[in-house]
């Protein structure tokens, strides 16, 4: 585990280092990490993390998409064969989505391919915020009826949590 960063240290990176420290605060989207690195210095880790909520916030709806669909499914293939990023890996342990019942998972599945289905991207949500399995289910059958264009910008608040989430496991506000 990398040691964090402190405000002074963050502001003294090259754009370099700041994008190989970031690239990943957004699932396998490392031009967030490149354009936010354009706004150094930053005055705090909140005016960081803001600057790349309002990143993704002005994404065109194309960019929004690809975005979820990078995301993998929760408890899905990629977590069965050890395939997930570090980051992604760490947030479904997290809850115990390493560990489920065969019951459970198999409702996962189902839930995950009924919903790529109906919007064309897997469902994205903060897991580390949802944090119980039974809060993930009922995030599923609260979005699942969703219009698409709802669907997108819930998608993409869901983002925004995980990546504030992930900035905070590299930085240090002490």
């Amino acid at each position: 585990m990398r040691t964090k960063l402190s405000l002074e240290q963050l502001n003294a990176l090259a754009p370099t280092e700041f994008h190989k420290i970031f690239e990943n605060v957004v699932e396998c989207w490392p031009e967030a990490a490149i354009f936010c690195s354009a706004m150094l210095p930053f005055k705090s880790f909140d005016a960081m993390i803001l600057m790349f909520e309002n990143y993704l916030q002005k994404l065109n709806n194309d960019n929004k998409l690809r975005i979820l669909r990078l995301h993998p499914d929760l408890a899905g293939k990629l977590l069965d064969t050890h395939e997930l990023t570090d980051e992604s890996s760490f947030e479904q342990s997290s809850v115990g989505l390493d560990k489920l019942s065969l019951e459970d998972k198999e409702k996962l599945t189902s839930l995950n391919e009924e919903y790529r289905h109906k919007f064309g991207f897997p469902f994205v949500i903060c897991v580390r915020e949802a944090s119980k399995f039974e809060a993930i289910l009922n995030g599923f059958l609260d979005r699942i009826n969703n219009h698409p264009e709802v669907e997108l910008e819930i998608g993409i608040g869901e983002v925004k949590k995980i990546c504030r989430l992930r900035i905070l496991e590299l930085v240090n506000q002490l």
